[in-house]
């Protein structure tokens, strides 16, 4: 199901999720120093985990877009 307002879909669960995804992504690929403190192992974990975490959101009722919602 397609969210009717895009503009609130950033204060879904999964969503917030999927962004720290893409911040812990982007901390490991720019910082050599985050590099040198983190092995493969522990970078393929958080990753999974974070992801797994996603999906449990998609599943779960996204409770602040059905609040906005009936507001609206």
């Amino acid at each position: 199901m397609l969210i009717s307002n895009w503009k609130e879909a950033w204060k879904l669960w999964s969503v917030q999720c999927a962004m720290v995804i893409v911040l812990v992504n982007v901390l490991i690929a720019a910082l050599p120093a985050v590099q040198d403190h983190m092995s493969v192992t522990v970078y393929a974990i958080v990753n999974a985990e974070l992801a797994g975490l996603v999906t449990v959101f998609r599943v779960l009722s996204q409770l602040p877009i059905t609040k906005s919602d009936s507001n609206g």
